[in-house]
């Protein structure tokens, strides 16, 4: 099983949002206040099938060599996306996809966590492979405040933007919570009005309750909605094994800049 480690500053926050309206996006991004998120972006206007990829390709990649640079084939990424093709035309859209993803900028910060740079860094090779880089900072957002998820989850709700989107919000929080509409609706990036939000996020809680055995159920009035779901795993790491955790991924940003250096030196 091929667990994807999702950010809390992504998963609770608009970077893909569910009706993206302009081409580019450059600024703040909507996020959760409640855990007091900061996210901005400059670059491509993201939407949920970026966030498919970049969870594919961050996973796929910590899976093979955990936080070391390699080598992923687009066949595995397309299959763990959920895809129903792995044909040459799916594998150039993903590509597509994946340089959108690495051509942005995203800044974050949080209670525990600092970020800016790339989502992902790569450059396509032989035999239907990229090769994946990881950019400094980047693994260590991944190694604290995250939601652990099998991957199988997102491709079990196929391409419903606002229910793949719910799948990850709904897996950051407690047992219990409770969220105002228009609060959610600005969250997830939806631009639609509250009474068609509301149609809309029926159905997709009804998908995402279909298909996560965390998601247990859910009550929505007219103005709020509370869940109610299982626990999943959430990692927020004491400050020893954050000291530890950041020490070790310095060490890896060093080696992954010196062999960055090293290939684009011309011989």
């Amino acid at each position: 099983m091929t667990i994807a480690r999702i950010p809390f500053a992504l998963a609770r926050s608009a970077l893909f949002p569910v009706s993206p309206l302009l081409r580019l996006h450059s600024g703040p991004v909507a996020a959760a206040q409640d855990y007091r998120l900061c996210v901005e972006y400059t670059g491509h206007r993201l939407e949920q099938h970026h966030a498919t990829a970049w969870q594919a390709a961050t996973a796929l990649a910590y899976k093979a060599q955990h936080g070391k640079a390699c080598d992923l084939r687009l066949v595995d990424m397309l299959r763990a996306m959920g895809a129903q093709s792995v044909q040459t035309h799916a594998k150039r859209r993903l590509l597509r996809v994946l340089a959108e993803l690495a051509s942005g900028h995203m800044t974050i910060k949080t209670p525990r966590q600092g970020y800016a740079g790339p989502l992902l860094t790569f450059r396509t090779v032989k035999g239907g492979r990229i090769a994946f880089t990881w950019p400094p900072g980047l693994l260590e957002l991944l190694e604290d405040e995250t939601v652990h998820l099998p991957l199988a989850g997102r491709a079990a709700l196929g391409r419903y933007p606002l229910a793949l989107w719910l799948h990850d919000y709904i897996a950051t929080h407690r047992q219990v919570y409770e969220i105002e509409l228009d609060t959610l609706r600005g969250l997830c990036g939806s631009r639609l009005k509250r009474p068609q939000f509301k149609e809309r996020l029926a159905m997709a809680l009804d998908q995402v309750k279909a298909s996560a055995t965390f998601f247990t159920g859910y009550h929505l009035d007219a103005r709020t909605l509370t869940i109610h779901k299982q626990a999943t795993r959430v990692v927020l790491l004491d400050r020893a094994a954050r000291a530890s955790k950041s020490a070790h991924t310095r060490h890896q940003d060093a080696v992954q800049l010196a062999a960055s250096s090293r290939a684009r030196v011309a011989l």
